[in-house]
């Protein structure tokens, strides 16, 4: 089965000459996963998860920490600080299943950092990716009142398709 490789990375400048480096995530990023989460705002945790949640299950720390990179990718966005490597987001794939040219995409970033870029930078990456495992149609799922996702997709230049229903707006790229 093709992979992305573990060793994936990408560094990047930021429009205000901050890099930013792309990488896999890994088993290990389980407590700084975790402690991110517990600093997103409603609206931002809300936005991602189509609920409010408080915090992650074990299983959901999990699941999102260790993945196959191959049905599931996923990368973290990390900024240099001082030297150090901070986490500010996650963009992850997962294939369906039934058709595996297909797959479901989300993003989340954290509040401080949003608008700057770094979504723009992970959704580019993920096609990327996805292009390499054959991936051929990009889907997202978003809420409405979420402007910043729904433009991201938008402004891919890729062929898109979009539908409301039950209150939800579903984007399809087709790659």
């Amino acid at each position: 089965m093709h992979r992305i490789p573990a060793t994936y990375q990408v560094r990047e400048k930021l429009s205000d000459g901050r890099m930013i480096r792309l990488r896999t995530i890994r088993p290990d990023d389980r407590e700084t996963l975790h402690a991110e989460f517990l600093k997103l705002g409603k609206s931002t945790v809300r936005n991602r998860f189509f609920a409010v949640k408080t915090d992650l299950t074990p299983t959901e720390l999990t699941y999102f920490t260790e993945v196959d990179l191959s049905q599931h990718v996923a990368l973290v966005a990390e900024i240099e600080d001082g030297g150090e490597w901070c986490a500010v987001g996650v963009g992850r794939f997962v294939r369906d299943r039934q058709q595996p040219e297909r797959c479901e995409a989300a993003i989340t970033i954290s509040d401080a950092f949003q608008g700057i870029g770094i979504g723009r930078i992970l959704l580019r990456n993920l096609i990327e990716c996805a292009r390499e495992l054959g991936v051929q149609r990009f889907d997202a799922s978003v809420l409405p009142q979420n402007r910043r996702m729904s433009r991201l997709l938008r402004r891919t230049g890729l062929p898109l398709e979009s539908s409301l229903g039950e209150g939800i707006l579903r984007y399809s790229l087709t790659l």
